[in-house]
């Protein structure tokens, strides 16, 4: 009985850990412009990889069965993520403050975006 108490507790800590490190983890929509002026939506799915680092995949809803548009690969440290997508063809950053992320990309194509989480 004691065994089964201790692994409970721990499993809980676990849940407890992981949900903490995965603030960023979720489903978003956003919008933005890139160099050449063009506007564009978006949706993202935001998942925790551990020890700090996301993946982000780029889809034109999020519903959609299509492949991503851009895979995100990148570090969230103190609210900052820095990132480098579509294996190395773009790099970019941006700042996590709450429900809101506002980022940018360098890549052939340079552009900002803002994404919000979906509730």
């Amino acid at each position: 009985m004691k065994k089964l108490i201790v692994s409970v507790v721990l499993m809980c800590m676990a849940l407890f850990l992981s949900g903490c490190t995965a603030e960023f983890a979720g489903d978003w929509i956003g919008s933005g412009t890139d160099s050449q002026g063009n506007e564009f939506t978006f949706a993202a799915k935001v998942t925790a990889m551990g020890d700090d680092n996301y993946r982000v995949l780029i889809l034109d809803t999020l519903d959609s069965t299509k492949d991503p548009m851009h895979i995100m690969d990148g570090i969230l440290k103190d609210g900052l993520y820095e990132y480098t997508a579509d294996k190395g063809l773009y790099s970019g950053g941006g700042t996590l403050s709450g429900d809101e992320f506002s980022g940018f990309y360098k890549g052939p194509v340079d552009g900002t975006y803002t994404m919000y989480r979906v509730k």
